[in-house]
């Protein structure tokens, strides 16, 4: 191989000439399902800038703060599941929020995987009619209170609430419950909890969510790279691979939209601790579903993998893909928080290559 490989072997994916770990044996197997871009860059390696970059497009800026992805394809898109929110992000918080969107259209955080709706238990004694005299009671003492004091922080803070009790009642909170599905269905996606999250994704877009974000953290292996990124390829395998599936069995991949990819790559080159370290010139996204065709390769670099030589496609360009083929209009534009209009994405270009 090339002198900036490691221990690990390559494996031949449904993908004519891409080749991948051979620790995703799964994903292969379906590659045929999605895409594959190969030179995708940023000029962003710091990781709080660089998730900013790809959760927003944009590039930070103290004057303003732009909106979650999901927060924007909800504002443009609309709800469709009665009392829950529009963005729903299953495990690590990626720390972007509503931006200059109202603050109720913040992502939802689901952290524990094995128990999603704990806050939302009602204490013992508490049944749903003395709940509603709870409400009833915070909503008099909050109208009091917004009279006397005029100020968009009490606004929000009572949505806040209202949103809180939508989604205590939201008949789609089954959503959440994994037990409903087959147990062949749970073993497709495997026993992690990574592949859990994304079968309690496909159960929420299903039940109307429009936007959901899944994480898998722990892949800054600065140290020990191969051996750390095994253990995390075993997690991601089924729980991609079965996702892509079982979408694909049930007729709704054709409508969802399904992007995998991370905040930047990792060095071509080894470093001393046997790992690898922040690199933005060249790294990849995985695209299926939507409207994406599947079992293409969009670019190519040199080759040790440290430039792209062929089709170099920006964060820009990949963000108007997703608003394309979501329907949303990237040159519509809001009121920044210092009343300045702003697109919902400056630049880019959408990636034609990938579209079927």
């Amino acid at each position: 191989g090339a002198e900036t490989g490691g221990p690990l072997k390559a494996i031949e994916t449904k993908i004519r000439g891409a080749r991948i770990s051979e620790h995703l044996p799964r994903v292969a197997a379906v590659a045929d399902k999605f895409s594959l871009i190969r030179t995708l860059h940023s000029k962003d390696p710091n990781h709080d800038t660089a998730r900013y970059l790809l959760h927003t497009g944009y590039r930070t800026d103290p004057t303003v703060e732009h909106p979650h992805l999901g927060s924007l394809v909800w504002k443009e898109l609309g709800m469709t599941a009665e009392g829950l929110p529009g963005c729903i992000t299953i495990g690590k918080d990626s720390t972007v929020g509503s931006g200059y969107l109202p603050p109720e259209m913040s992502p939802l955080i689901v952290e524990k995987i094995e128990n999603p709706l704990e806050d939302l238990k009602m204490p013992p004694g508490v049944n749903k009619f003395r709940l509603g005299d709870r409400e009833q009671l915070l909503q008099a003492q909050n109208r009091g209170f917004a009279a006397r004091h005029d100020n968009p922080r009490v606004e929000s803070q009572q949505k806040a609430y209202e949103r809180a009790f939508s989604l205590m009642r939201s008949p789609h909170l089954k959503a959440f419950d994994l037990s409903e599905e087959p147990e062949e269905t749970r073993k497709l996606y495997g026993p992690g909890s990574f592949g859990k999250a994304c079968l309690m994704a496909r159960r929420l877009v299903e039940a109307g969510v429009r936007f959901v974000e899944v994480s898998l953290a722990d892949w800054d292996t600065h140290a020990d790279n191969f051996n750390r990124s095994k253990g995390l390829m075993e997690q991601l395998d089924p729980g991609m691979a079965g996702l892509l599936t079982d979408l694909d069995r049930r007729g709704t991949l054709r409508e969802t939209l399904v992007v995998w990819m991370g905040e930047f790559g990792r060095t071509p080159k080894v470093n001393g601790g046997n790992g690898r370290d922040h690199f933005t010139r060249n790294f990849c996204a995985a695209v299926a579903g939507g409207g994406i065709a599947g079992g293409r390769v969009i670019g190519s670099t040199n080759a040790l993998g440290t430039e792209p030589v062929d089709r170099p496609v920006t964060v820009q360009d990949l963000f108007a893909t997703i608003y394309g083929q979501l329907g949303v209009d990237p040159n519509r534009k809001y009121m920044s928080q210092v009343g300045r209009p702003l697109k919902i994405l400056e630049g880019g270009e959408p990636v034609k290559e990938l579209l079927s």
